[in-house]
């Protein structure tokens, strides 16, 4: 009878602790958004690029195994429900290199799935840059929506407030006047803000912003520090690519890392 006690003990003890990590994982779980840059092949020697096959592969394991891909200006409103649906990712790209259309873009129309390319006005013809042409071809696609990158990819935190408003409100306005859209997402260039930035950047309209990983001190909710996973070339390796996916690796990464 005390050996069957013991045992029941055991088994409910488990059963218990399972349980509290279940619901504690559950209540970490952030919807990945995942951060692209460059899709060519420099991916050996840049953490920035990511081979076009990497990138075709990626982004056919997402359609294979029925993965909702979102809007990225979609996200607010499902995370508004109280449940962020599982196996729900984002698709984004920074700075606006011309391999987004030439790469990139061909692949997402394939496979229907949308994406955010945030974009920065004064580098916009540049050598190695998108062309408005190619901005406003996608745009009127209806599968890419253009964000803002500021109007020079600054680093936001040295600006001052005269250079904050051209690089976040005259950014916005500009991509505007070309796509005749409504530009409702904002990216941090390299990942940098203050609380006094993301104010500015709500009181501009944009509904959203992204950063990269700002750590612990933003929930993993913050519609205007949104949390996101840099795909680089570690994400060859599709079982890491799905480990990323999962909805936990944001977590992981903050415990692992110093803020």
């Amino acid at each position: 009878m005390k050996k069957n006690f013991k045992f029941l003990v055991v088994i409910f003890t488990f059963a218990f602790l399972l349980l509290s990590f279940l619901v504690y994982a559950k209540s970490q779980y952030v919807i990945p958004i995942l951060m692209y840059h460059k899709i060519d092949e420099d991916a050996m020697f840049s953490k920035l690029s990511v081979s076009p096959d990497s990138f075709e592969r990626q982004m056919t394991f997402l359609k294979q195994y029925g993965y909702n891909v979102v809007r990225l200006h979609d996200l607010p409103g499902l995370m508004g429900k109280g449940n962020s649906p599982y196996k729900t990712v984002a698709i984004t790209f920074d700075d606006g290199y011309e391999n987004n259309y030439k790469e990139a873009y061909p692949v997402l129309k394939k496979l229907g799935l949308p994406a955010t390319i945030f974009i920065a006005p004064g580098l916009i013809g540049m050598d190695g840059y998108l062309t408005w042409g190619q901005v406003i071809e996608m745009s009127e696609s209806g599968l890419i929506s253009i964000g803002s990158h500021t109007m020079t990819h600054a680093y936001l935190p040295d600006s001052s407030e005269q250079k904050l408003g051209v690089e976040i409100f005259d950014s916005k306005r500009a991509i505007e006047s070309h796509i005749r859209k409504d530009v409702t997402s904002f990216s941090y260039p390299v990942g940098a803000f203050n609380d006094y930035i993301r104010d500015k950047v709500m009181k501009a309209g944009y509904t959203i912003a992204v950063a990269t990983n700002p750590g612990r001190k933003y929930p993993k909710h913050d519609i205007f520090a949104m949390k996101r996973l840099r795909i680089s070339r570690t994400s060859d390796n599709l079982f890491v690519f799905w480990i990323e996916i999962t909805g936990f690796y944001t977590w992981l990464k903050e415990h692992r890392d110093e803020d």
